[in-house]
């Protein structure tokens, strides 16, 4: 049975070592994984949520001082309206045509409201009847003007005075070259328009606060529906109709916002991106990353040391388990194995364990070789010596009635035999061909006997002989079929045979006479291991030692075995384990 089908057969489920790790994953790894990616998480929406708050508070201070701002420059549009002096000229230049009056009085009005007024870069007013009179003043303080009275005339006079038919008391806003200028009518008692004044609006002055909100890159700000591009190369589209309105894509944020005032509407879209918020979140994420991955080896030494000090000592202790349960017997756990005092304690308990059952296993075993060799030569003693006897009187009455040659060869056989009995080199075994020496001496001294009433018939291929089989394991099988098939009919035919069947070496012994199937089973009983019930002959002797030696030698699956062929025929089978050396 191989490891894996034990490991599957096993009442015990799964690897200690796969065990640790499992817990060691779920109980540490994975809990301090988890809290960093939670601290992660909480620090990056932090983060995130901060410059949301920070985006929107400064947006709403930028737009609260432009405003202001953008109030104070319509209200100081409105002193036009308001102080009496350039529609008292104006009618005063109507009745007697004083053009100078009419210039002196405009022209120091507006000097006087204009000239340093920080939030227009310049103001023209045109009169609508007479739009040839026209007066310009420029900030001293502003930079930068775009606008004359020349320039006014060519691109401005005539889209203003289409404004003004529709414009009535309000105010509007055109846009030229991403300037933006604001348009006033002056309108008399009767609220009918008489003059157009454009102011052209200070951005520096009025839209620096816009510029300020945190981390723009891209601003646009509508006055009404007037368009002007503060920052970034890409005019952006209007805000939705929130009051106010931020929105988060990634790193990114939009920022709208409408402001409606009493003559005029604010909005303005600004696209954010907070460089410093996006480092922080990079050098955050790089930080957790770090801490990440120097965790690795922590957790790599913790699994190490759990593999040095419990795993290994218990591969170890395994391993030399099965060891002993293959066989290998005394088998002893290295110390260097074991890295605590617990499995050092335990390995000398197991290598003292194991040391005692060698010891005990080779005492059992010297003990049992000891009685098998007893049991072997006790049934080996056991010679017959009824045919001893019946040897040396044809021997004698051979001598007697003849002198002839064949009282030379008996004398041999019977020594070869002799020989066999004693076994001077005390060997269990020996090879099939002198075993079958053995069995050729009996047979000389039979065919003796009977003559040419006896007949042997051999089939043994000359490659069996190098085959160990037990020592004078065939003479009784043979003494058995001449005593048992021959003598009763004083004739009969005796075959031998050898051949190879898988692991084993079958020889039989086969003769014609006659045995029933009573006699079948009192040899039957014969082999048995059950004490016989009662006296056994010689003969039968004989073959119950040979069966008892064979299953002493070879084990259970071997012995002897007698069988009736379809003939009739008597066939003794004997079954040796296939033991070769080549002589």
């Amino acid at each position: 049975m191989t490891q894996t089908k034990k490991q599957k057969n096993s009442p015990y489920r799964g690897s200690l070592k796969w065990r640790i790790v499992i817990l060691l994953s779920l109980c540490w790894v994975l809990p301090v994984y988890l809290i960093v990616g939670g601290m992660g998480f909480y620090i990056l929406n932090s983060m995130t949520k901060q410059a949301a708050e920070h985006i929107s508070l400064s947006a709403n201070t930028a737009i609260q001082l432009t405003t202001a701002r953008l109030d104070s420059a319509v209200a100081a549009s409105l002193k036009a309206s308001y102080v009496p002096t350039i529609s008292e000229a104006w009618n005063k230049y109507q009745q007697d045509s004083e053009a100078v009056d009419l210039y002196t009085s405009v022209n120091t009005f507006l000097y006087q409201q204009y000239k340093y007024e920080e939030k227009f870069k310049n103001s023209i007013l045109t009169f609508i009847d007479d739009t040839d009179m026209s007066f310009y003043v420029a900030n001293v303080t502003a930079q930068g003007s775009s606008l004359d009275v020349r320039s006014y005339h060519q691109y401005m006079e005539k889209e203003v005075l289409q404004l003004s038919q529709t414009l009535g008391t309000n105010i509007a806003f055109i846009a030229r070259e991403n300037r933006c200028y604001l348009v006033r009518n002056l309108v008399d008692s009767k609220y009918r328009p008489y003059a157009v004044l454009v102011n052209e609006l200070n951005q520096e002055a009025l839209f620096s606060d816009m510029e300020n909100i945190s981390w723009a890159t891209d601003l646009t700000i509508w006055l009404n529906e007037t368009p002007l591009l503060l920052l970034g190369d890409n005019q952006l589209s209007l805000p939705p109709c929130a009051d106010f309105f931020l929105q988060q894509t990634g790193d990114c944020f939009v920022v709208s916002q409408i402001e409606r005032r009493s003559a005029y509407t604010l909005s303005y879209t600004a696209h954010i991106q907070p460089l410093s918020l996006h480092q922080q979140r990079v050098t955050t994420i790089i930080t957790l990353g770090l801490i990440s991955v120097l965790l690795v080896p922590l957790f790599v030494l913790i699994f190490a040391f759990f593999r040095r000090t419990v795993t290994r000592p218990l591969q170890a202790l395994n391993t030399a388990a099965q060891e002993i349960e293959k066989g290998n017997f005394g088998t002893q756990v290295s110390a260097k194995s074991l890295t605590s005092l617990e499995f050092g304690l335990l390995g000398d308990s197991f290598n003292t364990m194991s040391s005692t059952l060698l010891n005990q296993f080779e005492r059992i075993y010297k003990e049992e070789l000891a009685l098998r060799d007893a049991r072997i030569m006790a049934l080996q003693s056991q010679i017959n010596p009824h045919f001893m006897n019946n040897t040396l009187e044809i021997i004698n009455w051979e001598a007697r009635m003849e002198g002839n040659i064949k009282v030379c060869n008996m004398l041999e056989s019977l020594s070869t035999m002799l020989n066999a009995a004693m076994d001077r080199k005390k060997r269990p075994v020996v090879h099939l061909s002198e075993e079958l020496m053995y069995a050729n001496a009996y047979l000389y001294i039979i065919s003796e006997r009977l003559g040419k009433r006896l007949t042997v018939e051999k089939d043994i291929p000359q490659s069996l002989l190098d085959y160990y089989v037990p020592r004078l394991v065939l003479q009784p099988i043979l003494e058995n079929a001449i005593e048992h098939g021959i003598n009763p009919t004083q004739h009969g035919t005796v075959w031998m045979r050898a051949y190879e069947q898988e692991d084993w070496l079958i020889i039989e012994v086969e003769n014609d006479g006659v045995t029933t199937y009573e006699d079948l089973k009192k040899i039957e009983q014969l082999l048995s291991d059950e004490p016989a019930v009662e006296p056994i002959g010689s003969t039968s002797l004989g073959i119950r030692n040979v069966h008892q030696r064979l299953r002493i030698l070879y084990g259970p699956e071997s012995g002897l075995f007698v069988n009736i062929t379809k003939t009739g025929n008597t066939v003794c089978t004997i079954k040796i384990k296939k033991q070769q050396d080549p002589q």
